[in-house]
């Protein structure tokens, strides 16, 4: 859960031309890209929590892919 450490971003679904992977890969890079901001350095553990904003319809569709990356005690 966000606790004011954690670290969320997430990519429109319009930015990603192949796939759902796809989509979770560019951010998660962008995700490790803006780790800095966790406000710690050099070699640390995190948790990565993967999660989407749909759209309920039907067919059914991803808005936008999100990481939030926690870092671990």
């Amino acid at each position: 859960m966000p606790d004011g450490r954690d670290l969320r971003v997430k990519v429109a679904a319009e930015d990603v031309k192949a796939s759902h992977s796809a989509g979770f890969d560019a951010a998660l890079d962008q995700a490790l890209l803006a780790a800095s901001d966790l406000g710690q350095t050099g070699e640390f553990r995190v948790s990565v929590e993967f999660w989407a904003d749909i759209e309920v319809t039907n067919p059914g569709r991803i808005q936008a892919y999100g990481v939030t990356l926690t870092p671990q005690p």
